[in-house]
Parts: C-alpha cells; structure tokens; sequence
C-alpha cells in the first residue's frame, strides 16, 4: 500500500470555495453513493454510540436517504428516540493498493420511520430496485421503512482532501 499522504485541505463546496460551485464535488458523492450498495448508520442512545450496516438507496437529488429495518430493533428504537444520525459510504474495498484513491462521504441528517401510505411506496419502490434481493424483508409486516432527511456530505477523496456539501445549495 502507498504510503505517500496528501497534505490536509478542507474546502467548503457549499459557499463557493470550489471553482465549479461544487457541481464535481456533488457529481463525485453521487457516483460513490451510486457504487456503494451498504454504509454504516450511527445511532445513539444511552449516552453511547451504536452502528449498523444497512443497505440503502439515496433520491436523485441526494436530499434523502431510505434504508429498512425490523421494527423490533435497536436501530429502530434508538431512531425513534434520537432522530439524528451519521452514515459512512466509503469505497476503500476497491482501493486495496493505495489510501490516496479511497473515497469516504460522511452523511449527517435527521431519521425517521415512513408511515404515508404513498411515500411508504416511493420509498420502498427506489430500495427494492436498488436492492432487489430485499423486497421480501423491506415489505415484511416487521419491517419498517426510515427515510433520512439529509442535511449535509463532508467528501473525502485523497486522503486529506475534505469538502462539504449541501444538497439543494448552489453557489
């Protein structure tokens, strides 16, 4: 593996710190966020932290994220209870040869359980497509559907090269 690090650079995408506006850095977390079929959900609860892999799909304009559960789970009790959470899609599995090609976004938002009839089936209708293989546990009776209401990405490419972005912002 490389050993060669990049030195730190934190750009804001979101107020104009990147020349195109950050439309590359939006085009990037949708392309990682379109590659990458799982991430990792922190919750918490009790004063402690807890993560989750979940599979996922995201709205075409990253604004949303959908993910299932069984209702009877930790997961899904702490969501219920702290409506904030942070979820981790990165792509170091594919980058085994070098740290300076892994991408990372860290997606922070607020959760919460759908319940609308309609967007009950939007939301699992984007998942089931992404994530054929789920469709018996996403429509599963114990099963419920949380819909992330995205707040910000902070990007991570290069090692050190950090940009925020938030969706439905331009510069």
């Amino acid at each position: 593996m490389s050993r060669q690090y990049n030195e730190p650079e934190f750009v804001d995408a979101v107020f104009g710190k990147v020349d195109d506006g950050g439309q590359q850095v939006e085009a990037e977390i949708k392309e990682l966020c379109r590659e990458q079929p799982f991430a990792v959900l922190a919750t918490q609860g009790q004063g402690q932290p807890y993560t989750n892999l979940i599979s996922f799909a995201v709205s075409e304009d990253l604004k949303n994220m959908v993910f299932s559960t069984p209702s009877q789970t930790r997961k899904y009790s702490l969501i219920v209870k702290n409506k904030k959470v942070s979820l981790i899609i990165d792509n170091r599995a594919d980058q085994p040869e070098s740290i300076n090609l892994i991408r990372a976004v860290t997606v922070t938002g607020t959760a919460k359980p759908i319940e609308e009839p309609q967007e009950l089936e939007h939301w699992s209708r984007l998942l089931i497509n992404r994530h054929s293989y789920l469709e018996k546990f996403i429509k599963s009776s114990s099963s419920s559907l949380i819909l992330v209401d995205i707040i910000r990405y902070f990007y991570v490419r290069r090692f050190q090269e950090v940009y925020q972005w938030i969706p439905g912002n331009r510069s």
